[in-house]
């Protein structure tokens, strides 16, 4: 064991009795790793009223900070160097083996089991996943963590990982760079605690107008190394020189501070607001950092201390051991095994119960031979012992869930792709003499139907810019759905100031504005939730249409072309995470005759430089909802378009755009 990383860890990990740990090893911090990764994951099941769960990702960092920043420091101070090439190889030995059997999972998944997958995003994902930069890309592509009517990635919560990844790139030259400055370990603490405070202002100017979107602060590695940092500044201060004695608090403050770590993290769960942009603006993620370096030194102190003996119970110590697998597999099982005839309750119990077998079983059989003995040393003694009852029991129990999570997944309609023959047979389209530049406007919807755009079906057609933003309306809209209410995403305010800017450097002819869903579902409206149709709602609808219409005004474009709304009937089968609480088990049929005629009013208004594209008309003639027209399944997820009904739509759309520009 001495060629490996954290001797500690490794005598927790032989040692599978609880009472057989090395002296050195502390029972709470694995506790608090299971507490805080059972709440990310009760809330990522359905628990809604944990509605502050993603806060706990910030302390994970902290623990990983600390946990890493130890074991460097105390290299350094033993040999008085680091070697940093053998640190990233005992940092691959842990993370990738696990890792590399989620990525094929979700491959299998895609390849063998979805009947229409975005097969190109999700092996992006993988390749961004093995290689450390899923965070970026999701950045790149703008995807919203608390979207409730997005597609998430079964590879989403991954970014987690590369965030780290990139930080152990990056932090054995820190600790390098410490000690060569200052001999001092007072220094070096404040150091860190400054470097920390520069990621927390600078994530505060991020969420300013000029700053970046909702994606950027959340996935960004710059936002994120604020916790991460603060937990390599609490090791720098608890890490002793040999010979020196440990910085030590008095035992009731030592106490004192772990409950105050412990509680106000807790209280964060219940009371912080999943889009409240107050963590991010007002360094709320660095308070939270700190308040993890409590939980962690006072895991660490080895007197007997009340918050020790509570945190450092069994199941959540147990937990905490198989916490990294937990986390991994965790999100594809809630998006892929739902149980939708039973209760919320037990649906979520059964998910847990099948991420626990999939975690103890890579445990096991992956993660702790792998780590003690490496790839071909756990093969080597696989072939020479006999399994275990134990591990075949795991075995088999892992293929039943991945068999169960299969069969769950089985696609219950066919979804070829589109056929070819037009939206509308007596529309055709007609390239115009003069290109025509076009940029796409809205939210996430708008942005599913720009997939189906292939410019070589429709020359002289040019989709100039993208500038859509999931989430995003010409005004702010408050969602209330699930007993609470859903503000914007933070980066709202900043894309509607952006987009016709953008439009207007590109060049833009026409703006093409799909109509978005956001104002057919209950809003808050002056602290009171409206139902959709109501004068309300309708004030509130044609208030976006009018700022919509003032902001393309400041586009130069000739043309604006608002899309109305199609008929929707949400299907619980189809659609995916969150989304899916919002429906129940019966279809909800969306009712969008109501909206369609205030935007056909709105637009009497502005008959110079104003369409309206019936395509409500077109995919539901007299009213009538189609899952299938010409062989493309129109919606992927009853909200958003799949990218054969995108490509279909266009066979309509395009001819219409060109026509009114011309």
């Amino acid at each position: 064991m001495a060629g490996l990383d954290v001797p500690d860890v490794l005598r927790r990990s032989v040692a599978l009795d609880l009472e057989q740990h090395g002296p050195s090893y502390r029972r709470a911090m694995d506790g608090y790793r299971g507490l805080f990764v059972l709440l990310v994951i009760a809330y990522h099941f359905g628990a809604s009223w944990l509605v502050g769960g993603w806060i706990g990702i910030n302390h994970f960092f902290v623990f990983s900070g600390f946990l890493i920043g130890t074991i460097l420091i105390k290299e350094r101070y033993k040999y008085g160097d680091l070697d940093v090439v053998r640190f990233y190889l005992r940092r691959a030995r842990r993370i990738v083996p696990a890792m590399c059997l989620l990525v094929l999972a979700v491959l299998v998944k895609v390849a063998f089991v979805d009947s229409t997958p975005n097969r190109s995003q999700t092996a992006g994902d993988a390749f961004a996943t093995l290689t450390f930069w899923q965070n970026w890309r999701l950045i790149e592509r703008d995807d919203q963590y608390f979207d409730y009517f997005s597609d998430p990635s079964p590879l989403r919560h991954v970014w987690t990982l590369s965030v780290e990844e990139q930080f152990y790139l990056f932090v054995p030259w820190l600790i390098l760079g410490l000690f060569a400055v200052s001999r001092r370990k007072a220094v070096r603490v404040w150091m860190l605690v400054a470097l920390a405070a520069a990621s927390a202002a600078w994530t505060s100017y991020l969420v300013g107008p000029g700053g970046g979107s909702g994606s950027r602060l959340y996935y960004g590695t710059d936002v994120r190394m604020q916790a991460l940092i603060v937990g390599v500044a609490g090791a720098a201060m608890y890490t002793a020189a040999p010979g020196r004695e440990k910085f030590r608090l008095p035992r009731g403050i030592t106490n004192a501070i772990g409950w105050i770590g412990t509680i106000v993290s807790l209280s964060a769960f219940f009371l912080l607001d999943e889009r409240s942009t107050g963590a991010f603006r007002y360094g709320g993620l660095f308070c939270f950092a700190v308040l993890a370096a409590f939980m962690g030194i006072s895991a660490l102190d080895t007197r007997r201390l009340t918050i020790n003996r509570v945190i450092g119970i069994a199941p959540l110590v147990h937990l905490g051991q198989i916490s990294y697998g937990l986390y991994l597999y965790h999100w594809p099982i809630s998006l892929w095994l739902r149980f939708d005839s039973l209760p919320a309750l037990v649906n979520g119990l059964l998910q847990f119960l099948l991420t626990w077998v999939c975690a103890v079983a890579s445990y096991r059989l992956v993660e702790l031979p792998i780590l003690m003995y490496g790839l071909r040393g756990s093969v080597r003694r696989m072939l020479r012992r006999r399994v275990p009852r134990a591990t075949g029991f795991v075995t088999v129990a892992v293929l039943a869930a991945i068999a169960a999570g299969l069969w769950n997944s089985l696609p219950q309609t066919d979804s070829p792709p589109w056929n070819g023959q037009p939206l509308d047979a007596s529309v055709r389209y007609v390239a115009p003499t003069t290109p025509v530049r076009m940029a796409v406007v809205g939210d996430s919807i708008p942005s599913s139907l720009v997939e189906g755009f292939h410019r070589s079906s429709y020359p002289g057609l040019q989709m100039t810019r993208l500038a859509t933003y999931n989430g995003c309306n010409p005004v702010p809209v408050t969602l209330a759905v699930l007993d609470k209410t859903i503000p914007e995403d933070p980066g709202c305010a900043a894309w509607r100031e952006r987009w016709p800017g953008q439009a207007r450097a590109a060049g833009s002819d026409v703006i093409l504005a799909p109509a978005g869903l956001a104002f057919l579902f209950p809003l808050q409206i002056d602290g009171r939730v409206v139902q959709p149709g109501s004068p309300e709602a309708g004030r509130l609808l044609l208030r976006s249409l009018d700022a919509l219409y003032g902001q393309f005004k400041t586009t130069g474009a000739r043309r604006l072309d608002v899309v109305n709304v199609p008929c929707r009937v949400l299907e619980p089968a189809q659609l995916r995470g969150r989304s899916a609480e919002l429906v129940g088990r019966e279809p909800v049929p969306i009712d969008t005759a109501w909206a369609n005629r205030l935007i056909g009013e709105w637009r009497a208004r502005h008959q110079g430089d104003v369409s309206v594209l019936d395509l409500s008309a077109q995919l539901c003639p007299a009213g009538e909802y189609r899952r299938t027209i010409n062989g493309a399944r129109v919606y992927k997820d009853s909200i958003h378009f799949s990218q054969p009904g995108a490509e279909l739509i266009w066979s309509w759309l395009a001819p219409q755009v060109v026509r009114v520009e011309g």
